[in-house]
């Protein structure tokens, strides 16, 4: 205490000096954070070598269609579906933003790939062909095949059969075609008879939409949709439409983070107003907390800027956050001074002198707490942790040293009663009354608190923290419906090279691994080889057809037989028959008429491409193919060991691992910070009881904070895991402001001033705390709402406890003298 009084005295003599300390080190501060460049990274809050995070960070960077917007038309009615689709994508083309649209695969492209891919099925023989091909080498199916040949030549079937079955009797061509079946890009659905891609019902029909710029770019992505959504309002009567994509999500998130900031700052500036102008008769003295905040705001900028050079907006955004720890020093002064009466200088000295050593131990105990954030994996919260901790310790200087000398100046003249200072004397009067009650409500409800620990989940996608709208959201949920469950949530592996025949190639042998792990997948492989994979399949191809497996084929073609439909009498082939009437086929597979390959620079130029294009994709000078397989845990890991080079991103796996990381982090960090206050407390108390009683806010706090989630089901995320920090430190600065103002008690009167004066202070640290965040509770954005609800249970329990709980165990542990009721 006599430091800090001597301290006030000294730079009362020399207030030019302080200011112009203050102002070098904000120059000083500016220069360096106008060397940062700002990154809106959301991975920037990730561990950068954490595999998992790489992996999905680069499959997101390099494969372009995962950027795609998808419109899914809905109509029961066939035709004004098809209209629907057909006008909607004669719009979207000309649309300024968009790159590309794929409504359909067209009867050019359906024509071109049966004059591409016919007769070229050596070209696609790889194990999958193999298989496919050898259940057809047999009786019964050329047997089922004969029959409807049969049946053809009597008007039964179409005349097609006829024309294909003695040139291609087990549908050579037909296994071939059937791989673009394959290429449904997450979509299981069908085509209709001009080629628009519906779902198995038929009532939803999807177009895919290419924009030519990133999900990021919020200004452009708002004016774009709403012309998308324009053109959406004039659909025939009798559409709807459903859209989704990282773009729509963007602006989703853009305009319900602006509605909610708009709304809850609002209302936590009037809040905050109206408490220091019930508080003070003055709005003048809100400033000395804002100039504390920002002082050390910008002390932390500076740092960064001259330290790194670099920083996250969203870490800095989250600094910010938990900066609001540090309103609390220059509140407690402003309190003190506010229980004061006399002269503006004999009160600012007296206020800093009752605030100024649990100030100081208050913000010892937070820093060490923050400084736990650098024992994260999660990059994010290494900047996080020096940037609040400069921050904490910055606002505290100027609250300690700048504080007082401006109060003196300026400070609010002294009112016959402080509003908040008669409701915390009320409330200690009233609990001097029950303190048995009430100690007894707050064991029980602590006790009851804990027993919903093990129901506290853990949240680590963070795709739920974003802020679709219940549009966006129930036209997912639509699509997932109509398309499939794994429409949406499937396994990406992506294989690169410098050439488009590398891709193809590390993509063929991806897929070798995929079919070799008896996985379901979709990839350019099925249909579009490399040259060197094909000139493999071909190889395979001639070692198939050995002789003996000619001769059994023969065999059973010759013992097929089929009934006429109209006089019921048997029909089939002799052996001369067999040989002569499948000339065409003993001739495609015998050596010497391999066909000609495909050529993949050649098909890129020609409409059969769209088809192709979802699985290759080309950033930087690289090109890349990507196969979309349905993998469960232990076939990720499998794929990984087989083919090390692929990226593999799947949501599922990513977000267990970013659990598993997120509940490391609070066993780590919670518990070693605890240990540090511990160690601090000690060493500033050296008395165990007292060190236990200043815990008591900050542990029943997190115990109820911890509970009340489990309770009302609110998860842990990479969000509200920071803010256990913040109000780990908040609670931590109430019970040291109680305990360090009861040490200093000469008696039982003295002590309920002083207890008078430290609760208006906590009470409105507190409530200034609940009008900031708390109000974020009112969000829709699920990350406001998710820091607004936990910061509202923790700052709440944490208040309760002290203003209730700590006294009474202080009474106990004091002597008679200081016992007071």
């Amino acid at each position: 205490m006599e430091f800090f009084l001597r301290l006030f005295d000294t730079l009362s003599r020399k207030r030019f000096a302080l200011a112009a300390a203050v102002a070098l080190l904000l120059l000083v501060a500016a220069a360096g954070a106008s060397r940062l460049q700002f990154s809106e990274d959301i991975f920037a809050l990730l561990p950068d070598d954490e595999p998992a995070v790489a992996q999905a960070r680069l499959s997101l960077s390099r494969f372009s269609t995962l950027d795609r917007m998808v419109i899914a038309l809905e109509s029961d009615d066939s035709r004004t579906l098809a209209r629907a689709v057909d006008d909607l994508d004669a719009k979207l083309r000309p649309l300024p933003g968009v790159k590309q649209v794929i409504s359909r695969i067209d009867q050019q492209a359906q024509d071109e790939i049966f004059a591409l891919y016919q007769g070229k099925l050596p070209l696609l023989f790889d194990q999958s062909m193999e298989e496919a091909l050898s259940a057809r080498l047999n009786r019964p199916w050329f047997e089922q095949r004969l029959q409807q040949y049969v049946d053809a030549q009597a008007g039964k079937e179409g005349i097609k059969i006829v024309d294909t079955f003695r040139s291609d009797p087990f549908g050579f061509d037909e296994l071939a075609l059937r791989r673009f079946e394959k290429l449904n890009s997450g979509f299981a659905g069908r085509t209709d008879a001009q080629g628009r891609i519906l779902s198995p019902d038929g009532r939803l029909a999807v177009l895919f939409v290419e924009p030519d710029f990133p999900p990021g770019n919020t200004g452009r992505g708002r004016e774009f949709m709403a012309q998308v959504d324009g053109l959406l309002a004039d659909l025939p009567e009798g559409a709807s439409a459903h859209v989704i994509g990282a773009h729509r999500s963007s602006v989703d998130n853009a305009e319900v983070l602006r509605t909610d900031m708009h709304l809850t700052i609002a209302t936590s500036v009037i809040g905050i107003a109206l408490l220091f102008v019930l508080g003070f008769r003055s709005l003048l003295p809100v400033l000395l907390p804002l100039l504390s905040v920002s002082f050390g705001f910008a002390m932390a900028l500076g740092a960064q800027g001259w330290a790194r050079g670099g920083l996250s907006a969203i870490t800095a955004g989250f600094s910010a956050v938990l900066l609001g720890i540090a309103v609390d020093y220059a509140i407690h002064l402003l309190a003190a001074f506010a229980g004061q009466d006399g002269e503006r200088t004999p009160r600012a000295r007296a206020a800093v002198g009752h605030t100024g050593v649990p100030s100081f131990l208050a913000m010892l105990t937070t820093v060490a707490a923050i400084l736990m954030l650098r024992l994260s994996r999660f990059d994010g919260l290494h900047q996080l942790a020096e940037m609040a901790a400069v921050g904490v310790f910055g606002a505290l200087l100027f609250a300690l040293l700048a504080g007082p000398q401006l109060l003196a100046k300026w400070g609010p003249r002294p009112r016959p009663s402080n509003p908040f200072a008669a409701l915390a004397g009320g409330l200690n009067a009233a609990r001097g009354k029950a303190r048995m009650p009430l100690l007894a409500v707050f064991a029980l409800g602590t006790v009851l608190c804990a027993a919903f620990l093990p129901a506290v989940g853990f949240d680590g996608d963070v795709t739920n923290l974003d802020g679709k709208s219940a549009r966006t959201r129930a036209a997912e949920a639509a699509i997932q419906t109509a398309f499939g469950q794994e429409t949406l949530r499937r396994t990406l592996a992506i294989s690169g090279a410098d050439t488009l025949e590398g891709a193809l190639r590390e993509g063929d042998l991806a897929a070798r691994e995929l079919h070799a792990m008896g996985v379901k997948f979709e990839s350019a492989a099925w249909v579009l080889p490399s040259t060197l994979t094909q000139q493999e399949n071909l190889l395979r191809w001639r070692g198939f057809w050995t002789q003996a497996r000619l001769a059994d084929l023969k065999t059973a073609m010759t013992a097929a037989c089929a009934r006429r439909p109209d006089t019921g009498a048997s029909f089939s082939f002799k052996a001369a028959q067999v040989e002569k009437g499948f000339a065409s086929l003993w001739q495609t597979v015998s050596p010497g008429h391999d066909p000609a390959l495909l050529q993949p620079e050649q098909i890129r130029k020609r409409p059969v491409w769209t088809l192709l294009g979802n699985f290759i994709s080309e950033r930087d000078g690289r090109v890349f193919s990507g196969a979309v397989a349905v993998m469960d845990e232990r076939q990720i890991g499998e794929l990984h060991a087989r083919v090390p080079a692929a990226l593999v991103l799947n949501k599922a796996s990513f977000v267990g691992r970013i659990v598993q990381l997120i509940r490391r982090d609070l066993l780590l960090m919670g518990g070693l910070s605890l240990l540090l206050v511990v160690v601090i407390l000690w060493f500033t108390f050296a008395r165990l009881a007292d060190m236990l009683i200043a815990l008591v806010p900050v542990a029943g706090g997190m115990v109820c904070t911890l509970g009340l989630m489990g309770l009302l089901g609110i998860p842990f995320n990479i969000i509200n895991t920071l803010l256990t920090v913040f109000i780990a430190g908040l609670g931590i600065d109430y019970g040291i402001f109680y305990v360090q103002t009861w040490r200093g008690a000469g008696g039982a009167v003295e002590a309920a001033r002083r207890l008078r004066d430290a609760g208006a202070g906590v009470l409105l640290a507190a409530l200034t705390t609940l009008f900031g965040f708390g109000t974020l509770a009112m969000a829709g954005h699920p990350a406001l709402f998710s820091v607004g609800v936990t910061t509202g249970i923790g700052v709440t329990t944490a208040l309760l406890l002290t203003l209730f709980v700590v006294p009474t165990l202080l009474e106990w542990t004091a002597g008679p003298e200081t016992r007071h009721g």
